[in-house]
């Protein structure tokens, strides 16, 4: 995609209004819970106790959405606004995850996820069973409570396994994969936190 090309793809998107719960950190590293006042592919208006600078970087999980990132544009009294550096080959897939999470909203749905998950792109990682058989995976989404795989093999719901280093079980089945929750010694939503459970579950 020519740079012109990526120009429009990004002017495409317009914000959405949206209620969502989350977390920030700014670049000397203070983390805050937040919550988004609107959100598009390309930015995100963010109400928090401690106002980023003007072209600070910010880093965020926000429910639902997972991790994004950029840096501070505008900002107000309780509120700033960030663009956010999204790769084009991402920027879809992300305004996709956004326009289902309007729906949802719309129509009353309760949210999906309890934690932040770190989105991966398809990361590799190992998924071993019981009985010692060990299967290639692909990490879709992780948080400290969960994670969801892509796998040709589905394991019965119940079943316990290892996703990396990590004691989990199955709680989901879907199209294409499997979604696990991790044993209760990870609970947390820091920052350190997630991006921990990521690295221990991308491990082989």
């Amino acid at each position: 995609m020519s740079q012109s090309d990526s120009m429009f793809e990004r002017r495409r998107y317009d914000r959405v209004v949206l209620t969502l719960r989350g977390r920030y950190m700014l670049a000397d590293g203070q983390e805050f819970d937040c919550q988004i006042i609107d959100i598009s592919p390309i930015g995100v208006a963010i109400r928090g106790p401690l106002v980023g600078d003007l072209g600070e970087r910010v880093v965020a999980y926000v429910q639902e959405l997972g991790r994004i990132e950029g840096v501070v544009v505008r900002r107000a009294v309780d509120w700033f606004a960030v663009e956010l550096r999204v790769p084009s080959s991402r920027l879809r897939k992300l305004a996709t995850r956004i326009e289902g999470v309007a729906k949802r909203q719309a129509a009353g749905a309760p949210e999906r996820r309890g934690q932040e998950r770190v989105d991966l792109d398809q990361e590799r990682a190992t998924l071993r069973l019981s009985d010692g058989r060990e299967f290639a995976a692909g990490l879709i989404d992780v948080s400290t409570e969960g994670a969801a795989l892509e796998v040709e093999v589905a394991p019965p719901l119940g079943a316990v396994v290892r996703v990396g280093e990590r004691r989990a079980h199955v709680s989901r089945h879907f199209a294409g994969g499997i979604a696990v929750t991790f044993d209760p010694d990870a609970a947390g939503q820091s920052f350190d936190e997630i991006e921990a459970a990521r690295a221990r579950a991308a491990r082989c």
